[in-house]
């Protein structure tokens, strides 16, 4: 009996829209803004981040289309270097995503949000924002502990808000902006030292977070029809899609605020509103995004912990979650622990948002390093992305690695020990399952 592949192009592409529209375009371009000397250096970068996500959309595109399973680089990790090496090459990848990367950005979402209703209520102490960080990540935890159900129905309330947000940000930079202000040069003192090398790695990073999330798509590949046409298609135009609104929105952060004024403010979209048409309206886009933020949370919530659930049912994981609650039809473990971990990545870093999006850059430009190895090797290589992208992809992503550890050690340095003790566990666990 065929397994039923309900799902097309454009199932794929909204997939990965809505993996990559997420809070990052609310906050990112203010770092950008201060790390770089001018708007040309902020749309150009944009420009560059929205090509090496394309050419990383293209490689994921050729794996999901060769690999049409549920999974995505999990999968490819564990197909592209053969059982033993993939075996734990994958492992490592779950582990990363579950100690490093899925917390940390968890906890850069759950600082956003409370950043966002600190504007609507004014300044707070810094161990307010930290433990009302810890309540938001807590509070979609347990929501999502209840069930499906549950966490399906606050996600589409606020999908409805985030969309609205992002529509009335580029109608206001479309009304109300002026090209003076964006062309305008800027007065303000980079924070970024080293020239134009340490302005385009550190810039990248915040982008590439914010393009991030392409990769998702792959997730469902096992429910595609015709997989080998329909995930390449789906993913490139999701990434095309996402790249032009959002170069739209940095144009308008820039007509309204200018290049000063954007570098300056911790709540660009709500700041430029508010230039435009008056605090009131500020302080509506700031609703918008704490509802934003909170769909990110329920998502991340809702889904990854079943990449958890399914390493534990292939045996690289605590079989404890592997579990499903019986009332529920949860991953209970899995969600209580990405929760947790979540939390401390807040503690530990939620002083600091640029702490935790270097850490995250680290963790994944060594993984998607390792997809483009297994893109490079002949087997594995399909007809949408020749060999030349999959170079393209390595280089970028060593560099973004490098650049990380050598210009941000004690910001990488999370990661990298993670991965050091993600290694030894994996060590310790085959030696004990053999």
């Amino acid at each position: 009996m065929s397994v039923e592949r309900p799902l097309g192009p454009w199932h794929v592409a909204s997939v990965a829209i809505g993996a990559m529209v997420g809070v990052g375009i609310f906050f990112t371009p203010a770092t950008l803004a201060r790390a770089v000397p001018s708007a040309t250096w902020v749309l150009g970068l944009w420009v560059l981040g929205g090509v090496a996500s394309l050419v990383a959309a293209l490689v994921f595109a050729d794996l999901g289309a060769r690999w049409p399973r549920a999974g995505g680089l999990y999968v490819f990790l564990r197909e592209g270097f053969g059982r033993r090496a993939g075996d734990g090459l994958s492992f490592l990848y779950g582990w990363l995503q579950l100690i490093v990367v899925q917390p940390g950005a968890m906890a850069v979402i759950a600082v956003v949000l409370v950043d966002h209703v600190v504007y609507l209520s004014g300044p707070v102490p810094n161990a307010a924002r930290t433990a009302g960080a810890c309540f938001a990540i807590a509070t979609f935890t347990g929501a999502n502990l209840l069930g499906l159900r549950t966490g399906g129905r606050i996600q589409i309330g606020v999908a409805a808000m985030k969309l609205g947000a992002l529509a009335l940000l580029v109608a206001i930079g479309v009304g109300w902006g002026s090209a003076a202000r964006v062309l305008a040069p800027a007065t303000i003192e980079v924070t970024t030292r080293g020239g134009w090398s340490s302005w385009m790695l550190f810039g990248l990073i915040p982008i590439l977070f914010t393009l991030g999330g392409s990769y998702h798509a792959t997730f469902v590949a096992g429910a595609v029809r015709d997989p080998e046409r329909s995930i390449p298609r789906g993913i490139i135009a999701g990434i095309a899609i996402v790249l032009v609104f959002y170069l739209c929105v940095n144009v308008a952060y820039l007509a309204l605020l200018g290049q000063d004024g954007l570098a300056t403010s911790k709540s660009p979209a709500a700041d430029a509103a508010a230039v435009a048409l008056g605090p009131g309206a500020g302080k509506i886009v700031a609703v918008a995004i704490v509802g934003s933020a909170a769909g990110i949370l329920n998502t991340a919530s809702l889904g990854f912990p079943f990449v958890v659930y399914a390493m534990a049912r292939d045996g690289v994981f605590f079989s404890r979650a592997g579990r499903l609650d019986e009332r529920t039809g949860r991953p209970a473990f899995a969600v209580a622990l990405q929760g947790a971990l979540a939390c401390a990545a807040v503690i530990a870093g939620a002083s600091r948002i640029d702490v935790l999006l270097t850490g995250i850059a680290f963790a994944d430009a060594v993984f998607l390093a390792l997809i483009a190895v297994v893109h490079l090797r002949s087997e594995a290589r399909a007809k949408y992305a020749p060999a030349f992208v999959g170079w393209i992809l390595l280089v970028v992503e060593i560099g973004v690695a490098v650049g990380c550890l050598v210009r941000a050690p004690l910001e990488s340095a999370y990661g990298a020990a993670m991965l050091v003790i993600g290694a030894a566990a994996w060590t310790v666990w085959r030696r004990s399952t053999v």
